[in-house]
């Protein structure tokens, strides 16, 4: 009888030590010094187009993420700059505004993409960046280990029609196309929204946000509103205070 309870509890026991070899194992192999490291996404495109005028550079913060756990305090990683296909030049079209970190407590960091745009033209500008391994980050996920970020202050033209469904502008309120036009008028519109919010709210609803929807290119429905809160501050603005930017505005009905 003895000699069978020590064979049974022997038996119970190889499981047992079986497990612990395995998790000693696993120990053993995993490495939990190892942090990887790789960006959101191989692509990022910013544009400025009708960002108000006034607003000359934007912090284009350039996500990455880490494999593991987040830690107590701030960490740094690295990345370069992939000359040979990058057109942007750092000190002219845009700097890098701060430490590439990692906040404590986190798994998401970024690079400080400070983009100037004053510098912009009408082209599009880009940079390639590649993650180094340092700090004890190691790039993982190729496809995931550059990104390249593409960025301008170009400005379209809104897809108005005329009432023959042509593309149309209109100048007798605006003046000719100028996108400078364009961008103060977007802004002066938005600014409705505190001004005069449940009136904006309805001309949202049937014309969107930036009145990309209304028909024969214009609001006829809210001439009055459109020329106290829209048309009359933005013939001030480029005919009084700011004559040197060059744009011509009709004078509106009521000034």
């Amino acid at each position: 009888m003895k000699k069978n309870m020590i064979r049974l509890i022997a038996v119970l026991l190889l499981p047992a030590a079986f497990l612990a070899s395995c998790k000693k194992d696993v120990a053993d192999t995993f490495d939990q010094r190892f942090t990887g490291i790789y960006f959101e996404a191989d692509s990022i495109n910013y544009s400025f187009s009708v960002t108000p005028l006034e607003i000359t550079k934007y912090l284009l913060k350039v996500p990455i993420k880490i494999m593991g756990l987040p830690v107590s305090s701030d960490r740094v990683f690295s990345a370069e700059i992939i000359t040979d296909k990058t057109t942007a030049v750092e000190g002219t079209q845009y700097t890098i505004d701060g430490n590439l970190t990692i906040p404590k407590d986190s798994v998401w960091g970024y690079i400080p993409l400070l983009i100037n745009r004053g510098s912009l033209g009408d082209k599009d500008y880009s940079i390639r960046f590649k993650l180094v391994e340092k700090n004890g980050f190691t790039p993982v996920n190729k496809p995931l280990q550059e990104v390249i970020v593409v960025f301008n202050n170009r400005v379209e033209p809104p897809k108005w029609k005329d009432w023959q469904g042509k593309p149309t502008w209109p100048s007798s309120y605006l003046g000719v196309w100028n996108p400078l036009t364009y961008v103060k008028f977007i802004e002066l519109f938005r600014a409705l929204e505190q001004k005069a919010p449940e009136t904006y709210k309805t001309m949202v609803s049937l014309y969107g946000p930036d009145l990309e929807h209304v028909d024969f290119g214009w609001p006829y429905d809210y001439q009055n509103t459109m020329d106290k809160y829209v048309l009359i501050p933005l013939y001030k603005y480029f005919m009084e205070e700011n004559p040197g930017l060059g744009v011509k505005i009709p004078k509106p009905n009521g000034y």
